[in-house]
Order: structure tokens, then sequence, then C-alpha cells
């Protein structure tokens, strides 16, 4: 019986936010400053972009 691959993913993304502490910290003031009515799309956009730069180069590590 062969093992469920695992999603490595999700644990990846979680180490690289300490890497994109600027990014997480200007994502977060939008929220605050909007309160839940929206708006921070170029900031979440940014996140994203700065969490996959740096998880891009890990999960190749994982692929077969």
């Amino acid at each position: 019986m062969k093992a469920h691959p695992v999603d490595v993913y999700p644990e990846i993304r979680k180490g690289c936010e300490s890497k994109c502490v600027t990014v997480v910290k200007e994502y977060q003031n939008c929220l605050d400053r909007v309160a839940g009515k929206g708006g921070c799309d170029g900031q979440y956009f940014d996140l994203l972009k700065c969490i996959d730069k740096c998880a891009a180069p890990q999960i190749f590590k994982h692929l077969k």
C-alpha cells in the first residue's frame, strides 16, 4: 500500500512569512486601517508575491 503524498506547501508558506516581515506588517496595517471593509488587494498581492518567491525553490526540492 502506498503512502498518501503530504502537502508541504502550507508549512513552507508559514516559514516564509518570517522572511516577509515588512510586507506582512504593511498588509496587517492596511487591514487594521480599513477594519474589514476590503481595499487591501495591493498589499495582499505583495504578500503573496513575497511568500511565493521564498517558497518556490523549497517546493521544487520536494517534487519527484
